[in-house]
């Protein structure tokens, strides 16, 4: 068939079709041109992307973050808005930008600093200290390896490392240290008057009819949020398992057939004394100095002694040298070779070379692989089988249900039926989230998608991670409605009572306000004793006073200073009204400052310059610094 097109398709007819055919992809080709941005970046900054993959994951973790910081009061829809995207991916081309200035002016974090930092995590210590063998299980299940962790820990230092820089090169002056101690530790004397709106609500009348046509004025106030409850099965390889097992004579047949599987690897405890390379010390004077405390050693001086005083590895030399005990594949290549050479206890290598300097190494003990018995290896045995086949079993099912629901997505239960799986249902949700898989993100997008929402079809199956998925079918639809005016009116009134006598008690506390100042009365305490209360007299309050109340202490540290007499100012203390008089403002005493206090007001205004010049840097980056973003890409 194709010959024969070929051969019919000649002179002025292919010329038009090719013709026809060029045209889409010419304009393809201009657009990837004009673009300029690889098909997996969501931008480009200079020379370097952020990736789809990069964005995605890091938009996640930091959603992830803000749902477990809020609780309820979490925002599904909010957070996933296009300009909450967008901004978020600004802050990563920031951060590429900062990254990309600081390796422009050379800095560099340095192996021995990443190491210090690394032992210094809680979770990689046992016992309070660091351990070799507890970092490379912590990363191993997470999915990464000493080297991918360390390069992604350098580069969140390189970042860090300009603000740092920035911080460290500022000096205040002491005069902005004195003026900050003033203002910081400033007292104000004030003596208040109270008007409460409680005392004008026997003065309030609601009727019925302001009810219903503040109802009718203001729907919005009294909308329920929309919700849904589904129906959910879950697949996952943990269930699945449950019912597998293997006889003894089975588990015995496999440890038989793969017994060397059940050694434990041979291990080897070593002690090491490092002599780094730095910008201080170059390799050839490192590697002098290592012969040297070979020497030293060879001449009898202690090698736990020599350790403490001259390695470069800080959490080591503080055990004598002591590294533990090391398995293969543990440690940097150089070193790991030299160690596993050595036969004997107590023997030392000459100097050994890697990307951290030179070593000697002591080999301390040698633990030999151990083999484990059939009974000890057993439930290990069955443990493996369960895993591999319950893993196998749930590939096999989650492909299968896909195929069911690609076939009929009308009804998951006839789907559970299929699968021997239960239908449970779940409890009302909104779109911020419910309990259990239905707080995850997954589901929750699921549930509000036309697909569940409008078509009542079964979802596509929703991954959950850990051999572990769910799908959801609509059970019942609660959209957002406006609530009968009965169930609200109640509320309605308590409100508008209160906002009437609120507005009678600002009206009354202007009122008192014109008195005192217009000399209606002969003083501030005068007016207290006519209106029956006690004024609250306050001498030096403090900012941090926050008894008083926090927005209390704002507004009444917001207030300039009195000039020839005392002034007069409302201020709202809670729900009430505070007549309040400014006598006095008494600056804080920079000589009766503590060098401690000093320092602490030192730190605060290099971070506070730090930021404005971090915000002028970026700035000044991102003018001269070519980026691209691709919006229809986040």
């Amino acid at each position: 068939m194709l010959q024969a097109i070929r051969d019919r398709v000649t002179g002025l007819i292919a010329f038009v079709i090719l013709g026809l055919l060029a045209i889409p992809f010419v304009f393809v080709g201009l657009d990837s041109y004009i673009q300029g941005v690889p098909e997996d970046a969501v931008a480009t900054v200079g020379e370097q992307k952020i990736t789809t993959s990069e964005f995605q994951t890091s938009f996640a973790q930091y959603r992830a973050n803000l749902r477990e910081q809020q609780g309820e009061e979490y925002d599904e829809i909010a957070t996933n808005q296009p300009i909450v995207r967008r901004e978020h991916l600004e802050g990563m081309i920031d951060q590429m930008l900062l990254r990309q200035y600081a390796e422009q002016l050379g800095l560099t974090i340095s192996d021995r600093e990443i190491l210090e930092i690394i032992a210094d995590i809680p979770a990689f210590q046992v016992a309070g200290q660091f351990s070799s063998e507890q970092y490379v299980n912590v990363l191993r299940s997470t999915g990464r390896t000493p080297t991918s962790f360390q390069n992604e820990l350098r580069r969140d230092l390189l970042v860090n490392a300009i603000p740092g820089a920035l911080t460290s090169s500022i000096a205040p002056t002491e005069t902005s240290v004195d003026q900050l101690i003033r203002l910081r530790n400033q007292t104000r004397d004030l003596a208040v008057m109270t008007v409460s709106p409680g005392s004008f609500e026997d003065q309030v009348t609601v009727s019925d009819e302001d009810v219903a046509s503040f109802y009718e004025e203001n729907p919005d106030d009294f909308r329920t949020v929309e919700q849904v409850r589904v129906a959910w099965m879950e697949l996952s390889a943990d269930a699945l398992g449950e019912g597998l097992a293997l006889t003894d004579e089975q588990l015995r047949q496999r440890y038989e057939s793969s017994a060397e599987r059940y050694l434990t690897p041979e291990a080897r405890r070593a002690s090491h004394i490092l002599i780094a390379t730095s910008e201080d010390r170059s390799n050839e004077e490192a590697e002098v100095l290592a012969n040297e405390v070979l020497d030293r050693l060879n001449d009898g001086e202690a090698f736990a002694e020599l350790a403490r005083e001259l390695s470069d590895d800080p959490v080591s030399a503080e055990e004598g040298g002591d590294l533990g005990f090391i398995e293969p594949d543990q440690m940097v290549e150089g070193f790991e070779a030299a160690l596993f050479d050595m036969t004997d206890p107590g023997e030392l290598t000459d100097p050994v070379q890697t990307r951290f300097g030179w070593h000697i190494i002591r080999l301390d003990e040698v633990r030999p692989p151990e083999g484990m018995s059939f009974e000890r290896a057993r439930d290990q045995i069955l443990q493996e089988y369960v895993e591999i086949e319950s893993e196998n079993l749930y590939i096999e099912q989650s492909d299968r249900l896909i195929d069911l629901i690609f076939a009929d997505d009308s009804s998951l239960a006839n789907l559970a039926e299929e699968l021997g799986l239960d239908v449970r249902t779940s409890d009302a949700f909104s779109r911020a989230g419910g309990q259990g898989v239905f707080s995850d993100p997954q589901v929750i997008e699921a549930a509000f998608s036309d697909r569940v929402l409008l078509d009542n079809a079964v979802s596509d199956l929703i991954e959950l991670g850990d051999s572990r998925s769910v799908v959801i079918q609509l059970e019942e639809h609660l959209p957002s409605v406006v609530r009968p005016l009965e169930d609200v009116a109640d509320r309605i009134r308590s409100r508008l009572q209160f906002e009437r006598a609120s507005e009678l008690a600002r009206e009354r506390v202007e009122s008192l306000l014109a008195d005192v100042e217009g000399g209606a009365v002969e003083s501030f305490e005068a007016l207290a004793e006519r209106e029956g209360q006690e004024l609250e007299v306050i001498d030096g309050m403090a900012r941090f006073d926050f008894q008083h109340g926090a927005d209390f202490i704002e507004q009444a540290f917001r207030l300039p200073t009195p000039g020839d007499g005392p002034e007069f100012y409302i201020l709202d203390k809670g729900r009430d009204f505070a007549l309040t008089r400014l006598d006095a403002v008494v600056d804080g005493d920079p000589s009766a400052a503590s060098e401690a206090e000093r320092d602490g007001i030192r730190q605060q205004l290099r971070f506070v310059s730090s930021d404005y010049e971090i915000a002028g840097l970026v700035e000044y980056l991102r003018d001269t610094t070519d980026i691209v973003v691709l919006d229809d890409r986040l």
